[in-house]
């Protein structure tokens, strides 16, 4: 059975952001390993803040770029739901967008959660 145009949009396009930010998030974290390898740095424990692991990644350390490809991966599918609700609105599919927002909302407080 075919799936309407609109669906197979949706598709298309959730599963692009999945890719890419999985892809991203792994290019971060290798590059991240191989610099602070090379740098004979050690990797922090846990999640630095944002304008930490900024001022990290200004000053070339790998640590800093390991952060951020855990950040990437934690706002991949906060991306991909956040893809979805949209194109369930414009669809016009309501209950599957409303849905969507809870499911959204869930998982920002979870990332939010785990940040702190």
């Amino acid at each position: 059975m075919d799936q309407p145009q609109g669906q197979q949009a949706l598709n298309k396009t959730t599963a692009s952001v999945l890719v890419w930010g999985f892809r991203v998030s792994a290019a971060l974290l290798v590059l991240g390993l191989v610099v602070s390898a090379i740098q004979g740095e050690e990797l922090h424990t846990s999640l630095e803040s944002i304008p930490d692991l900024m001022g990290e990644i200004a000053d070339g350390n790998g640590s800093g770029l390991v952060g951020l490809a855990i950040l990437v991966m934690m706002a991949t599918p906060i991306a991909s739901t956040l893809s979805v609700a949209i194109s369930s609105i414009r669809l016009g599919d309501r209950r599957y967008a409303a849905i969507t927002a809870g499911v959204l909302g869930i998982l920002i407080v979870s990332a939010t959660i785990s940040a702190t």
